[in-house]
């Protein structure tokens, strides 16, 4: 009996390995998919030794003067370029200003200063302008200056953005600043492409002698399906 019984438990073990067997040895194989992505930039900025400048009274260039000027201009602008940021993946590699410092020296009403440059978007991605901030301040009195946006219009003759306003005081108006920038109507910069933009800056009567005003403006741009 002992016999037969251990025979059927030996015979159990066979088929419990066995099921073990067709369970745990199989065959296998591995499919692997690898990704690797380049992400794009976006660098939209001012190109270097794009900026030219002219200064004017009442529109007209002192060449212009009649009678001539018997004495050099009175007023002068001098403008640099820095924060300067150079792009990856442009071919050939691109470096552009993100800031344009103009200080003017001795401006008095009826004075004005025209500027130049090339904008370019350096990077791979479109970039779209949103929006515009202007800010002054009084150096001499110490007080902060008002912005007043009159226009921020497409003009379809010129194919250009136009954005005006003014910095004002409580005296009144202190410059006006017109800025045409001849980009698409739907504000879009393309990957490697220039777009002239001119800035027109007017000293009114209501400007005070003898004092120092600081503005700034800045204009943001946000990748192109995010506008």
């Amino acid at each position: 009996m002992k016999s037969k019984s251990l025979i059927g438990t030996f015979g159990l073990l066979i088929v419990i390995l066995s099921l073990l067997g067709v369970v745990y040895a199989h065959w296998s194989d591995v499919v692997t998919i690898e990704g690797t992505v380049h992400m794009g930039e976006l660098i939209v900025g001012i190109l270097n030794n794009s900026v030219t400048h002219y200064e004017t009274i009442n529109g007209v260039p002192e060449a212009e003067f009649l009678p001539p000027a018997n004495k050099t201009w009175v007023a002068n602008a001098t403008i640099t370029l820095s924060d300067f940021e150079t792009s990856v993946h442009h071919d050939p590699p691109e470096t552009v200003a993100k800031k344009m410092t103009i200080l003017m020296a001795n401006a008095y009403p009826q004075w004005d200063v025209h500027i130049e440059f090339m904008l370019k978007n350096a990077g791979t991605i479109p970039a779209t302008y949103t929006k515009a901030n202007l800010t002054g301040y009084d150096v001499t009195d110490g007080e902060n200056l008002t912005w007043r946006q009159d226009l921020w219009y497409y003009n379809t003759t010129l194919k250009a953005w136009i954005w005006e306003g003014a910095l004002v005081d409580p005296a009144g108006d202190i410059m006006n600043v017109r800025v045409v920038a001849y980009v698409p109507e739907d504000g879009q910069l393309e990957p490697c492409n220039c777009y002239l933009v001119c800035i027109d800056v007017d000293f009114k009567q209501t400007a005070e002698e003898c004092h120092t005003y600081t503005f700034s403006v800045t204009f943001e741009f946000v990748q192109w399906n995010k506008a």
